[in-house]
């Protein structure tokens, strides 16, 4: 559990005594990607501890599904609606990958918080941290362009890009998944540009340079046929 612990003592430095108590009430569940441990419309109680894997959160709506989240190792994850209010959840949970998830019931978490100051504590500062990354995601959303939109997925999330699909990052970020590509070739278009001045390789840069203008010139043309 190196990641679980790591990520909570990161948060809020808990105890040894607190932390193994937490420790004990959790189990341990393994699940094949695909999986959807959380389901809209139905009441889930419990709380998902990540130690292997990425999961995101999905809003289902008209056959269309709209990425809210993304969790990976260390995460705490759950059906807000479920586990705050006892109400049906309204998204799912689905894994990215196979998944190795440590769960607890929230009556349990509950009373390890009236027992344990500093597991209150961590629950309290987890809850501010995910409130903030909101907050921002929200206001990105509306003021950010593309570019930037998706520069600030990259810090949130490193590494995760090569772990997901591109349509979760295009429909997490609010853009479609042409205008993702398109920002991801004119980053890589800036790569080689770079890395072939320094060694004054041209050749291949002209040859990139030209696939990459094509690129381009077809997801505008996808892009206004879709619009």
């Amino acid at each position: 559990m190196n990641n679980i612990i790591h990520k909570i003592r990161q948060i809020y430095p808990v105890s040894e005594e607190a932390l193994q108590a937490l420790l004990m009430n959790m189990q341990v569940r393994h699940y094949p990607k695909g999986t959807y441990i959380v389901q809209a419309g139905v009441t889930d109680r419990l709380v998902y501890f990540i130690e292997e894997g990425v999961t995101r959160s999905v809003f289902h709506h008209d056959g269309q599904d709209t990425t809210t989240w993304f969790s990976q190792e260390g995460d705490v994850t759950f059906g807000m609606d479920s586990l705050y209010y006892q109400q049906p959840s309204v998204e799912s949970i689905e894994t990215l990958s196979d998944c190795k998830i440590y769960v607890i019931h929230i009556d349990k978490l509950n009373a390890l918080y009236e027992t344990y100051i500093d597991i209150a504590n961590w629950g309290r500062i987890l809850h501010q941290n995910v409130n903030k990354e909101l907050s921002h995601m929200f206001v990105e959303r509306l003021q950010l362009p593309p570019k930037e939109r998706y520069e600030q997925f990259n810090r949130r999330y490193p590494r995760l890009i090569n772990r997901v699909k591109l349509k979760y990052v295009a429909a997490f970020l609010g853009i479609s998944i042409y205008t993702l590509s398109r920002v991801r070739a004119k980053k890589w278009h800036y790569k080689i540009f770079c890395v072939n001045v320094k060694y004054g390789i041209q050749y291949g840069f002209r040859i990139f340079y030209l696939i990459a203008l094509q690129n381009e010139e077809n997801y505008e043309r996808e892009e206004s046929c879709s619009a």
